[in-house]
């Protein structure tokens, strides 16, 4: 039995995909396990800085490296986005991951996506014993087609936030 993996590298210009064929075997070192993947026949070659855009919304960059999206033909991602100061100091997680999912809305609304467009979310948590609060949060904001969501616990978020949401949308 044999599985396909697919590789990405970013070099300079480009983004390199590279097939490869994974023989089922247990490998029992590194050098086995980098053994065990075959190149496969093709390479493909595309230009990322082409369709790439990037900006910057209305969000303190303080937080973050990047810029709030960043965009190509088809994929638009939303950088981590924290709940406004006045939702965070009411502690309300419920309330802080509404405030996020607005945000992120807004940002979405500028590059003519809807929340329905969204495929992918990561929430960071500083608490995951108000897992519950963000899921009610997310049944109250997204009207039955939710996008697919990973939840990861942190032990601290800038400016005592309890939840960061970012997330990747879609062009249709």
């Amino acid at each position: 039995m044999s599985y396909n993996i697919l590789l990405l590298a970013i070099a300079k210009d480009s983004l390199i995909v590279r097939h490869c064929v994974c023989r089922d075997t247990m490998a029992e070192s590194r050098t086995q396990a980098r053994n065990a993947v075959e190149p496969a026949d093709t390479d493909e070659q595309t230009n990322v800085d082409s369709s790439v855009s990037r900006y910057e919304g209305d969000q303190p960059t303080e937080h973050s490296v990047y810029g709030t999206r960043q965009q190509d033909d088809q994929l638009v991602f939303f950088d981590g986005q924290f709940p406004d100061a006045e939702t965070v100091r009411s502690g309300d997680v419920q309330a802080q991951t509404l405030a996020a999912l607005d945000q992120i809305r807004a940002m979405a609304a500028e590059s003519g996506l809807e929340p329905r467009d969204l495929m992918r979310t990561t929430v960071y948590l500083t608490e995951m014993e108000q897992l519950p609060a963000v899921k009610q949060a997310y049944a109250a904001f997204f009207d039955g087609r939710r996008p697919s969501r990973t939840v990861v616990g942190v032990t601290d978020l800038p400016n005592d936030a309890a939840v960061q949401i970012e997330a990747t949308g879609v062009r249709r």
